[in-house]
This record gives C-alpha cells, sequence and structure tokens, in this order.
C-alpha cells in the first residue's frame, strides 16, 4: 500500500478562490470554460471546483524572467 505522506492534499476551490488568487473575474473564468479554455475545473455534484495548486503551478509556469539588460530571458 502507497503512503500518501509525501503527496499534499489537493486543495480545491470555487470560481471566488481562483479570482482572488489570480485575478480573472468570475465572468472571465465562465467564459473561458464555455470556450473550452482557461484553468482546468472540475465539476462535482454541478459545482465546479479548481484545484489551486495547479493553478499556482500554471502561473509559475508562465513566469518571465527580465534580464539586466531589460529583455526578457
Amino acid at each position: 500500500m502507497e503512503s500518501n505522506a509525501n503527496h499534499a492534499s489537493p486543495e480545491y476551490g470555487s470560481e471566488i478562490d481562483v479570482e482572488r488568487l489570480t485575478g480573472y473575474k468570475r465572468r472571465t473564468l465562465q467564459k473561458d470554460r464555455h470556450l473550452g479554455r482557461g484553468f482546468p475545473f472540475y465539476k462535482v455534484r454541478g459545482k465546479v471546483l479548481y484545484d489551486l495548486q495547479e493553478i499556482r503551478t500554471l502561473i509559475r509556469a508562465g513566469r518571465v524572467e527580465i534580464r539586466n539588460d531589460g529583455g526578457a530571458a
């Protein structure tokens, strides 16, 4: 049996939580879902939930480093 000690429990949040985390308005999140784009989400018993750790990871993946000469790395 595999231990879950090395794996953090998922932290799920609502549109409001994602809005606070990212600055994206709830309406934008709704439109993105409707258009099949945006952050991955889960639908549980009719409620839309987002894996907040996954969203944090996606945000970090889009990070751009600025070089001393003003260009992007």
